[in-house]
Formats: structure tokens, sequence, C-alpha cells
């Protein structure tokens, strides 16, 4: 299992690095009105994405991996995914009014990337290449940008995404040897139909999380939004981690052995996450971002206790689609989406235009998630079976906080601690038989 991962990690590391470098170096050298309206871009990206994907993506990444004609399969979701693209075109128009609205111009080149084929076809070592050069495109030019080019670093970062999804995209067709381009037919949009409950769920969970950006702006600051959207980038990171765990063992999920020890996995991920920006904020914080984000460490503590609550239920949602409990996987996120959005509004109004308000709702539509999912699967021993190979990882943690509170936030104990942290982990799991 780890021999699977560590190729698979190492790429969609690299790429993380890339984008961590680049948030470090937007919150130094360029201002909150570019890094907000580099939030939007982003935001509505995804939304785009989330669109052209409504439920096409989880339910043909499914069907590519289990059916022998799976060409015929891709060739259709490819056909409608660039019909509906095409659609969307006509949202672009709105740009001449609200800017961000442009990108829906690209939309076509966002469809014709196909890179969720790749790991229903069980390819993904060569699916965290293509995430890799997908990201570093965008990273490395705001990385430049900020540095050469800060007056029209909002321009160049929107054309460096639709090279990274266009060059990507020639280069997924490649390696599955299927054609780039699929000719666009009105009737396979009805494939979005049958996937109706997926879609929804689709659209549902982009607002649990960075999506939520796309929202506030109507009600929060400027900085209020910059520092929320360099908060929930890093956030999408660390979630980005644990959906590649999810995606190389897509096929095994259905296994609850297998299952458990993809939460223990997420769950080493989520801890780690939080242990860094709890106890070693003064530490991690200026490594990430510019020095003054130290003032909003709240904002990523909460952030770190949302990475716990999802991980521990990771595997949950891929669970509840393989055996084909769409239904209940759209309710759930629905609900979450919900509680992230209304809570978010109901938080403004009540305490103020806070970065880790926005969070905080984030926070609470994960928890959603995870209960609902919990009780949806309703698998015997669930939550008991993963506090059990959990709690050494967290006693761990203990001991890391009274290192912490002896010798203080220091690189030293910082360093030290998480040698100890993943060295423990992994012995944890060699003690408990987690992964073969």
């Amino acid at each position: 299992m780890i021999k699977k991962l560590i190729p698979i990690v190492l790429f969609t590391g690299v790429g993380h690095l890339l984008a961590l470098i680049s948030l470090k170096l937007l919150t130094k050298n360029v201002g909150q009105n570019e890094i907000a309206f580099i939030g939007e871009i982003d935001a509505i990206t995804i939304l785009i994405l989330t669109i052209i994907s409504f439920g096409l993506q989880l339910a043909t990444t499914r069907d590519l991996a289990i059916l022998d004609d799976w060409k015929a399969e891709y060739k259709s979701t490819q056909s409608a995914r660039l019909m509906l693209s095409l659609l969307l075109i006509f949202i672009g128009f709105s740009g001449f009014y609200i800017t961000k609205n442009l990108l829906y111009f690209i939309a076509p080149v966002f469809a014709l990337n196909a890179d969720y084929a790749l790991y229903g076809r069980s390819k993904p070592i060569k699916g965290s290449i293509v995430a890799l050069i997908r990201i570093a495109i965008p990273s490395l030019t705001l990385i430049i940008s900020s540095f050469f080019f800060q007056e029209t670093i909002i321009i160049l970062y929107t054309l460096s995404i639709l090279v990274s999804y266009f060059l990507t995209g020639v280069l997924v067709s490649r390696i599955l040897k299927v054609p780039y381009f699929i000719k666009p037919k009105l009737k396979n949009l009805n494939k979005y139909y049958k996937n109706l409950n997926i879609g929804i769920a689709g659209i549902s969970l982009y607002f649990v999380g960075i999506g939520i950006i796309s929202v506030m702006p109507y009600f929060n600051s400027v900085n209020t939004i910059a520092v929320s959207y360099v908060a929930l980038k890093l956030y999408m990171i660390f979630k980005g981690v644990n959906r590649i765990i999810i995606q190389t063992f897509f096929k095994e999920l259905l296994s609850l052995e297998v299952s458990i020890k993809v939460d223990f996995l997420s769950s080493v991920v989520g801890l780690y996450f939080l242990n860094c920006v709890w106890f070693f904020p003064k530490i991690t914080i200026p490594l990430l971002f510019d020095t003054s984000y130290i003032f909003y460490s709240i904002t990523f503590i909460i952030l770190g206790v949302s990475s716990v609550i999802s991980s521990f239920t990771s595997s949950a949602g891929t669970r509840l689609l393989l055996q084909k409990k769409d239904k209940e996987y759209t309710i759930i996120n629905v609900i979450a989406a919900l509680i992230t959005i209304i809570s978010a509004i109901l938080l403004f109004y009540t305490f103020g235009d806070k970065p880790y308000l926005i969070v905080f709702s984030v926070l609470l539509g994960e928890l959603a998630t995870s209960v609902l999912s919990v009780i949806i699967l309703n698998e015997k021993g669930y939550v008991l079976k993963r506090i059990t190979i959990i709690l050494p990882i967290i006693v761990i943690m203990v001991a890391i906080y009274l290192l912490k509170m002896s010798f203080g936030q220091t690189t030293i104990v910082f360093i030290g601690s998480s040698v100890f942290f993943f060295g423990c982990s992994f012995l944890t799991q060699k003690l408990f038989n987690i992964i073969d």
C-alpha cells in the first residue's frame, strides 16, 4: 500500500509545494485587492469545473474502472462535457459586468481535460504527474509575477490556467490513446440527467471549502476575503492530499478493511496539519505566508480542526457512491452546503467581518458531512474502530504539546516533533498492522 503511494505522494507533493511557495510570495509581495481577486478567480474556476463535471466525473470514473468497452463511455462523457461547456460560454458575456465571469469563455478547454479518466483506468501515478503539471504552471506564474509583473498578475494568472488545462488535456489524450477533441452532441447531455444526484452533490460539495469565497464577497471586506482565500487555499491543498489517497485506492474502497486503512492515512495527515497550526503557529505560518498572517492564527487553527474532522471519515463519500447510495450522498452534501453558506452569512451579521468566521462555517459543513455519512453508512463499530487506531497518534500529539510547552516554539523543537510524529505514526501502523 505504501509503495503504491510513494511516487504519487512525490509528484503531488512537488505540485503542492509550488502552490505553497506561490501563496507565500503572494502574501508578501502582492496587495490584498489582488489576492482577493485571485481567490475569486480560483473559486469561479473550480465552480466551472464542478458544473462541467456535474456527476459525470464521479460516475464515469466508477464506470471506467469496471467496463470493458471503456472508450465508448469515455467518448460519450467527453462529448457531453464539451456540449455543456459550450452552453456555459453564454454566461461569459456577463463578464463585461462581473469581470471574473469572463472565465466562462474558456470552459471548453476545461471540459476537454479528462484527467479523471486516468484514475478510473488505474493510472494514478500518471494522474499525479498530470496534476503536477496542471498545478505547476499557474503556481510558477504567480511566483514569477509576484516579483516582476505585479500590475498584470491577474491577467497572467488567468492565461496560465488556460495553458495548464490545455497542455494537460492533450497529454491525457496521448496517455489514454484517445482523441483530444470529441464532437459535442446535444443528445449526450442526457448523461447529466442520469447522474443528477451526484451532480447536485458535486455542486454542494464545492461550497464546503474554497467555493464559499464565491458567495462571501457580497458580504465581507476585501481584506477578509483575501485572508480567507489564503487559508482555504491551504486547506484545499490538504484536501488534495486526501483526495489523492482516495483516488489511489478507489476500486478497493468497497472493502471495509481498506477504508479503515485509508482513513488512518488521512487522519495522520489531518492531525499533523492541526499540530502545525495549533502548536507551532509562530513557526509554520511565517514559513508559509507573510509574517503578518500570524495575527490570523485562530483562522488556521479552525481549519486544522476541520481537517481532522474531514479526514476521520475521508473514505465515507466514496464508499457511499460505490454502494450506489447516490441519493443519500446527495442529501448529505446539500445539507452540508446549506449549513456552510447560511452559517457564514449569519455569523457575518452576528459577529462581524472576520476571516475565522468564514472558515468556521466550513468546519460546520465538514462536521455535518462526517456525522451524516457515519449515520447513513451504518457500519458496525465505524467510529470505535477508527478511534482505536488513531488514539495513539492523539497521544503523540499530547506529548508534542508538552514538549512545546517545555522548550517553546522553536525551529528545532518543530523539526524534532515532526520527525517524532511521523516516526511514531509509522510504528503505530506497524503495531496495528494497518498498512501492508
